[in-house]
């Protein structure tokens, strides 16, 4: 089950309740409860707070701090990691949806704070100390090195992927981008060996960035331009590249400017791209919950009608099986009196017959049929009263 509360309601909760009596109250361990308000810069009392607190001493409550960029406003605990959006409220149709109040600063403002704090990044001559990411691209080089620098045969499938100058520059340029997002609180990851695309995580926002020849990008891995000059022409982009809020997320070498020159630019917008999408993500949850209200209800006044169209139908139904009985039933009467008439009738004429059946006979015969018309005879038996059910 997923429980949501603002930074704010939870900070004022974790400073109310111990986490330990919180943590059962909503069906997670301590530690898992810690670490969500840790991630979240929600500072927590320290050890022997609550001893303090209850023998009547003074004691220091430490103060919020402000939420980190790609950080949501809400805390979520509970709920599936698949789940985008979380599970849907069980009352939804009955919740009172509000937009999400607009944020304290925009994207521009944020933009500019940033630019203050950020030291531009430089360009190592050489990739010594190069970061995590990089040097694990290097070392699993060295292999392929070795064996093409020692083959007679030397085939571009087997060059080193790396040593190119082209390659050598971008290398450069992502390992000093790297260097500088993980000293503002980012984390650069990487799957596979394709120095391509990689993921910045911004606070619990993930953006996508990536280098590369525009004209002749890098998808295969059967071999590797050793020759290909460090003056081919690079792009770098911010996930898809499209602008946000007018601040570029594509950068191209021109024969002007490369894009050394805008190494700062690139950190900053992966840190605004990053809160960006943390807070286009809050609206379209917004817009999710009011397009999933709108269905839930739709489908509520759809099953209604239908319920609705299924009860007359079966009102129709009945009333017509009702009415096909009392017809019925009034066929049986009429039978049951034609009986009682060809009975007497049948008498009647057997007393003028010139050879009459005699008496027993006779008797016989018409207490049996007699008998027919009283069972079949509505009024007799009482059938004609299940109509009024």
């Amino acid at each position: 089950m997923q429980t949501i509360f603002t930074r704010e309601a939870l900070y004022e909760l974790v400073w109310s309740t111990p986490v330990k009596t919180l943590a059962v109250e909503y069906g997670i361990s301590d530690v898992a409860f810690a670490k969500t308000c840790k991630q979240h810069f929600i500072p927590l009392p320290p050890r022997g707070h609550w001893a303090k607190l209850e023998a009547g001493k003074k004691v220091y409550r430490q103060p919020l701090p402000s939420r980190g960029l790609g950080m949501p406003r809400d805390v979520s605990f509970g709920g599936s990691r698949w789940e985008y959006y979380g599970p849907l409220p069980k009352n939804l149709t009955e919740i009172d949806l509000r937009p999400p109040p607009p944020f304290d600063e925009t994207l521009d403002t944020l933009r500019a704070a940033i630019a203050k704090r950020i030291k531009k990044p430089t360009m190592a001559r050489d990739l010594a100390m190069a970061h995590p990411i990089i040097r694990r691209f290097i070392e699993a080089d060295a292999p392929r090195r070795k064996k093409y620098l020692a083959s007679s045969y030397r085939s571009f499938y087997d060059a080193p992927y790396f040593d190119s100058p082209f390659e050598q520059r971008r290398l450069r340029l992502l390992n000093a981008l790297f260097l500088c997002l993980e000293k503002n609180d980012a984390r650069v990851t990487s799957s596979g060996k394709n120095p391509r695309d990689f993921s910045v995580r911004v606070g619990l926002t993930d953006v996508s960035i990536s280098i590369d020849d525009p004209k002749a990008e890098r998808t295969s891995w059967h071999g590797s331009d050793i020759a290909k000059p460090a003056s081919t022409p690079m792009i770098a982009r911010i996930g898809p590249g499209t602008a946000v809020d007018g601040l570029p997320m594509t950068w191209q070498d021109t024969a002007q400017e490369k894009i050394e020159a805008h190494l700062a630019d690139i950190v900053i917008n992966v840190l605004i791209a990053a809160e960006n999408t943390c807070r286009q993500k809050e609206f379209s949850h917004y817009n999710w919950l009011v397009n999933r209200k709108a269905d839930l209800i739709e489908r509520a006044e759809k099953q209604r009608l239908e319920a609705e169209q299924a009860e007359r139908e079966r009102r129709i139904k009945e009333e017509k099986a009702r009415v096909d009985r009392l017809l019925s039933e009034a066929r049986a009467l009429r039978d049951a009196d034609e009986i009682r008439s060809y009975v007497a009738l049948v008498r009647a004429r057997n007393d003028t017959s010139r050879d009459p059946v005699p008496d027993d006979r006779l008797a016989q015969w018409a207490t049996w049929a007699l008998e027919q018309a009283d069972r079949i005879d509505p009024v007799v038996s009482r059938r004609f009263l299940l109509n009024e059910d």
